[in-house]
């Protein structure tokens, strides 16, 4: 496997400095030396990475190809946006990459992915079928833009023996009792909440809005307009000012934190509490943790509006620039043939549930610890619900805006009330420049 063989790709290891030299890259625009690059996001679990690359090596060699005629590259998941902008430029994208809600939204929007309905509709063949709840995101202009590879069920992972060494047999249910409960849980340099505050999308954004949900605040409207200027984001951002700077139950570093952050501090027993999809948890399985038997998966604490879950759904897309896009949708359909994505799930230690419902059948589901992980899936709504992403919201996302007044006001000292309405300003100037509704 080549990692470093790159002639129109070369821009992947400098990332968005290609913008800079892109004249000169898009002179050579299809001059390369693989016939194949997939960008791999790493899955916080070795295992299951290592797993990707040998099937993604396996496809290669059955259809003919070198070694030197792949390219797998692994690029974070917070780095993709910014990378893939500056590939798009150029002409330059991976033939092959997960594409998360966000960017499909906008990639498919914006033309760039390949209609992959026939992968999906031999998906749908399968005994059992496909959770058919993941469609509607990637349908865009007549064709299906991206075949779902997961669904990322975001779930509370807490450290029970710590909430019962603090007197609580659960994780309290709203969270006011979650702060009462999380000062006895903090003890420097261990803390209750290692919430994901930096500005690398998308970590930070959904802990917000786990908060921000709770007290009847969203992003947006049924009508997709922006709408978080309410009394309930105001609420929120004081919630979370008050367990920042008041209570101190978070860790001051957060605010630089990309997405690994939450996950290398639960991972090496720093926090108690941490709101993320499950890779937390199968890094755990992977590594043996000894955190894993007093690990539990919950939903996270509500407030007046409720107590809600949020789920995504990753796909696997395939971009027009791929000079081999036959190559490319026959490497995703390898992906999801239902033995190696099997394997996959197993081996990523429930980092997604199945896009398969029969997949969830195996004993490797039934173990106690998805108990709380079920019901979240069950009760789960997308996070920018009651509306969907857009290119608009996309952009918003990507760019951290809403989470950039919240760093304004635990660091700045911006009031609250503020910070929500700069941020429904900035969303609102994003809406009318690409002629959204607002």
């Amino acid at each position: 496997m080549i990692k470093n063989k790159y002639t129109r790709r070369q821009f992947g290891k400098i990332g968005i400095a290609a913008g800079l030299t892109a004249p000169f890259i898009a002179t050579r625009a299809y001059a390369r030396d693989t016939k194949l690059v997939f960008w791999l996001q790493p899955n916080f679990n070795k295992v299951a990475d290592d797993l990707l690359e040998a099937q993604a090596m396996d496809y290669a060699r059955s259809k003919g190809l070198s070694d030197s005629e792949i390219s797998i590259e692994k690029v974070p998941g917070g780095e993709v946006a910014k990378r893939m902008a500056a590939a798009l430029e150029v002409g330059s994208p991976p033939d092959v990459t997960r594409v998360n809600e966000t960017n499909m939204s906008k990639w498919g929007a914006d033309g760039h992915l390949m209609d992959l309905t026939s992968i999906v509709d031999g998906m749908r063949a399968v005994e059992g079928g496909i959770n058919e709840g993941s469609i509607p995101l990637a349908s865009i202009d007549g064709g299906i833009r991206g075949a779902p590879m997961g669904i990322a069920a975001n779930a509370a992972h807490v450290r029970a023996d710590k909430f019962a060494e603090a007197g609580y047999d659960t994780l309290p249910e709203t969270w006011e009792e979650f702060i009462e409960a999380a000062k006895k849980v903090t003890k420097p340099p261990f803390f209750a909440y290692g919430m994901a505050l930096g500005l690398t999308p998308y970590d930070s954004l959904g802990d917000i809005l786990s908060v921000v949900t709770a007290y009847g605040g969203s992003m947006v409207d049924d009508q997709n307009r922006p709408a978080f200027e309410s009394d309930g984001a105001v609420e929120a951002f004081k919630i979370i000012n008050q367990m920042y700077n008041i209570d101190k139950i978070i860790p001051r570093g957060t605010l630089s934190w990309d997405n690994a952050g939450n996950n290398k501090a639960f991972q090496t027993g720093q926090i108690a509490y941490a709101l993320n999809p499950t890779s937390i948890y199968s890094s755990l399985i992977a590594n043996e943790s000894p955190f894993l038997e007093s690990t539990v998966l919950e939903r996270p604490p509500g407030g007046p509006a409720g107590r809600f879950s949020t789920a995504s759904v990753d796909y696997y897309g395939v971009f027009k620039a791929s000079p081999n896009q036959e190559l490319a949708m026959g490497l995703v359909e390898h992906f999801m043939k239902p033995e190696n994505y099997g394997q996959f799930l197993l081996e990523a230690g429930g980092r997604y549930l199945p896009i398969y419902p029969s997949q969830l059948e195996h004993p490797f589901w039934q173990r106690p610890a998805f108990a709380g992980l079920k019901e979240a899936a069950k009760t789960a709504r997308s996070t920018f619900f009651p509306g969907k992403l857009t290119p608009a919201l996309s952009e918003i996302v990507n760019r951290s805006m809403v989470v950039e007044e919240v760093q304004n006001m635990l660091v700045k000292g911006k009031d609250p009330a503020q910070a929500v309405a700069d941020s429904q300003k900035a969303m609102v100037e994003v809406y009318t420049r690409l002629g959204e509704p607002v």
